[in-house]
């Protein structure tokens, strides 16, 4: 594995580590200040960080739970794709009321995200 691909995996799990914790400025900054996150096929949904920490830190506050972890993984060079689950639970942190697979493209530049595509639901 490439040193490339080793600083790729890194930033993606500790911006995990971050989503499962509900920790939004670990989250957000993990990202590049003019992240892009797109969604396949509709293409670009918002762009910046302001934009994120909105977003992000809405469903961090709202929720009681909320984990997602890599099924599959696969890294190339700056590039990483991840088969996620992400489950979340609104009302009890015990009970789980949403679960969702879905497909994850992460774009690392200069050892932060810089660019999220997600597939599926």
């Amino acid at each position: 594995m490439t040193e490339l691909e080793l600083t790729t995996i890194a930033i993606v799990d500790k911006q995990l580590d971050a989503y499962n914790n509900r920790d939004i400025d670990a989250f957000a900054a993990t990202y590049h200040d003019d992240i892009e996150i797109h969604a396949f096929p509709g293409g670009l949904q918002y762009q910046g960080k302001d934009k994120l920490i909105e977003r992000y830190g809405q469903k961090f506050s709202s929720l009681k739970y909320l984990n997602a972890s890599s099924l599959k993984r696969m890294v190339e060079g700056n590039i990483l794709v991840d088969h996620e689950l992400a489950e979340s639970a609104s009302v009890d942190a015990n009970v789980i009321d949403n679960s969702v697979t879905i497909i994850a493209a992460y774009e690392v530049i200069d050892g932060l995200i810089k660019r999220v595509t997600f597939m599926g639901r």
